[in-house]
């Protein structure tokens, strides 16, 4: 199926290769009516095998209090949520809002070491809001006990505050950086947030000390926050960021940089920024906006993939699925992107200078090797990796049409010039574009040609 470039960018960026059930059912809606489809995942019958791979997954629903009676709880927990993330960016129909859910884990980040017991239920904590309000995300982001633990607001008490998770409510979570905050504002926002902390025996975990609270008066943001009141300072404190200009333009930059480039255009972020104050932070009609805009449609081949995004889409190029735990581990400690393994509450950067060095591309140039021809051809997944090539190639009679149905489908355009030529040379045994495409010749060709789309640039930019 031929795909314009507009159709082939809005797929690659919503985590779809441009081919199969996404491509035909872009063409069967057209551009707007799918992003529309995409917001309302609960609309779209999911992909069976996606469905039948989660539906296995209910270690996930475990609370953290039964995760803790069986043995390595935490651990178990851990690899089921990284198996989710790649059912859902490598097979599931619902991708805008497994990348959302990607996004805010990336923007509310609490690392896998610090949430312990509290990892998974936070993520579905995120996931159940993506697509709803900011201020929703926020407050619930707030009360999770993974994030007061995380940034020490559990131990946040009167006369001794802590302003770790204060400040980065205001630096990371709102305002950002430069919008307008002063040191006062994080001391006088740490005092507001004194006494919320955890208790094993509350519901969701999220217990306000009264005890533990300052009860003076305050000055935050421009606001006074009277004395004598309790939680009230701290959600008012909440709601004082969530609906403040700044938080719009930041939080409309950094989705921007999710899914337009590392340098997005001024015009884009502050039409952005006006229909997230308009709209009271809501997400979708933001992402509207942004699936709609020039700005987003110029932006083809500037967005380099992560590497845990390199590995989700090379498997789904692939049709393959790994049966190791160490060997998926080994695989993204390798590509420099293990799983929620960042130390500090900004997240893994998501801009191409801190993955683009030598030693990343050439972990992906390894891992496109090992799926391609070292795991091809292995049907007990001996090798810790389960891949189908023959399901993911498209069929051709020569070989100069395999190359092109081919690159359509992996990078959503056809190869030109030299390029070309080389990729066929190579498909062909130097016999040219119109040779015999027969089975023995696919079988031999389909590993080392999935190899060099894998790892092109081609496939890396998006």
């Amino acid at each position: 199926m031929s795909l314009s470039q507009k159709d082939t960018h809005l797929l690659l960026r919503l985590g779809f290769l441009p081919y199969g059930w996404a491509a035909e059912r872009l063409k069967e809606l057209g551009r707007e009516a799918f992003v529309e489809e995409q917001l309302y995942p609960e609309r779209i019958a999911e992909d069976p095998e996606a469905a039948r791979r989660l539906g296995r997954m209910r270690l996930l629903e475990m609370s953290p209090r039964e995760l803790a009676r069986i043995e390595n709880g935490e651990g178990r927990a851990y690899y089921r949520l990284l198996q989710r993330h790649l059912v859902l960016h490598t097979r599931s129909r619902r991708r805008l809002a497994a990348r959302l859910e990607a996004f805010w884990v990336h923007h509310f980040y609490v690392p896998a070491e610090s949430a312990g017991a509290w990892l998974a239920d936070y993520h579905q904590t995120l996931a159940a809001r993506s697509l709803g309000s900011f201020r929703e995300l926020l407050f619930a982001v707030a009360r999770h006990p993974a994030m007061l633990v995380y940034l020490n607001n559990d131990t946040n008490v009167a006369g001794h505050p802590n302003e770790n998770y204060a400040r980065e409510l205001l630096e990371l979570h709102t305002l950002g950086v430069d919008g307008g905050y002063s040191e006062r504002d994080v001391k006088e926002a740490a005092r507001a947030l004194t006494g919320w902390t955890t208790h094993p025996r509350t519901e969701g975990g999220f217990y306000f000390d009264p005890d533990a609270h300052d009860t003076g008066p305050k000055h935050v943001l421009g606001h006074d926050l009277p004395a004598g009141r309790g939680i009230a300072d701290g959600l008012q404190l909440l709601d004082l960021t969530a609906r403040h200009p700044s938080t719009a333009r930041f939080v409309s930059r950094k989705l921007a940089l999710w899914f337009v480039s590392d340098d997005p255009p001024a015009s884009l972020i502050e039409r952005l920024a006006g229909v997230f104050q308009r709209e009271h932070g809501r997400i979708r009609p933001v992402l509207r906006e942004l699936f709609s805009a020039p700005e987003f449609y110029a932006s083809a081949g500037q967005r380099l993939r992560t590497p845990l995004e390199f590995l989700a889409a090379a498997m789904e190029a692939t049709d393959a699925w790994f049966t190791d735990e160490w060997r998926l581990l080994d695989t993204l400690n390798r590509l420099g992107q293990p799983f929620l393994g960042w130390k500090t509450p900004d997240g893994y950067p998501t801009q191409a200078a801190a993955w683009s060095g030598t030693s990343g591309l050439l972990a992906r140039w390894q891992v496109a090797l090992e799926l391609t021809q070292e795991a091809d051809g292995d049907p007990d997944g001996g090798r810790g990796v389960l891949v189908h090539l023959e399901r993911r190639l498209p069929q051709a009679a020569t070989a100069g049409d395999w190359v092109a149905a081919t690159t359509r489908h992996v990078w959503g355009r056809e190869p030109a010039g030299k390029q070309r030529a080389d990729l066929i040379d190579y498909v062909s045994d130097g016999a040219g574009p119109g040779r015999t495409l027969t089975p023995a010749l696919a079988g031999r060709k389909r590993g080392g040609l999935l190899a060099l789309l894998l790892s092109a640039p081609e496939f890396q930019w998006i």
